[in-house]
């Protein structure tokens, strides 16, 4: 039995999932489309670059939610993985998560999204485990802050040390699948780095050493 981990956006779904939450709350009249998307689309070009500071990118899209608690969120989410999520999950990763899992192998998400959209989003893919970056709750609402360790970047690292540390599994024979070059110091770790329509950055790297490098329609 393996640990194998899967980043999300972009490597398990067709899209960001935070990018189309955003979307959602615009259609649902719970954000101003001009002001957010303008700075959604500035935070991203940070991100594809690899200099975005992600406690930004996450206070910006909590802004329209700070107050509410997730039992008012629930419904939204729920319509939102109906309406957005499902139609651009990736079916190869469904196929590939059901082959390792008949394997025995141990499923794990590890995202730079919140915590809280990864988790209806990893139930639909038969998924257990999530490590996401954890935001703040004050008397049970939401407060626009991050929590802890974000995972993203050398994040995902140390946040997965931990998370092995609490649960009884190891990195032997392990795998990673990704689509970004943000997530290297977790691909360097694993013993089975496998780049995932991968961006210009991680291609050059996965060929450079010999990564497997896949196309997941």
């Amino acid at each position: 039995m393996a640990l194998v981990i899967y980043d999300m956006d972009e490597t398990l779904l067709d899209a960001d999932c935070s990018t189309l939450w955003i979307e959602y709350l615009i259609e649902q009249g719970m954000a101003d489309r001009d002001e957010i998307l303008q700075k959604e689309k500035q935070l991203m070009q940070d991100y594809y670059q690899g200099n975005l500071k992600v406690e930004d990118y996450v206070t910006m899209q909590l802004k329209p939610t700070i107050g509410l608690s997730f039992e008012e969120l629930e419904p939204h989410l729920e319509r939102y993985v109906a309406e957005k999520i499902r139609p651009v999950i990736r079916q190869q990763a469904r196929t590939n998560i059901a082959r390792h899992k008949e394997q025995g192998d141990r499923c794990l998400i590890i995202s730079a999204s919140t915590e809280f959209l990864i988790q209806p989003i990893a139930r639909e893919l038969g998924i257990e485990d999530i490590i996401g970056i954890e935001i703040e709750i004050e008397q049970g609402r939401i407060t626009g802050n991050i929590s802890g360790i974000p995972s993203y970047q050398e994040g995902k690292v140390t946040r997965l040390e931990k998370w092995l540390s609490l649960n009884t599994e190891n990195m032997n024979n392990s795998w990673f699948y990704s689509d970004s070059h943000n997530d290297r110091p977790l691909l360097e770790k694993v013993t089975n780095p496998v780049a995932v329509n991968a961006d210009e950055k991680l291609s050059r790297l996965a060929t450079a050493n010999g990564w497997l490098q896949v196309c997941w329609q």
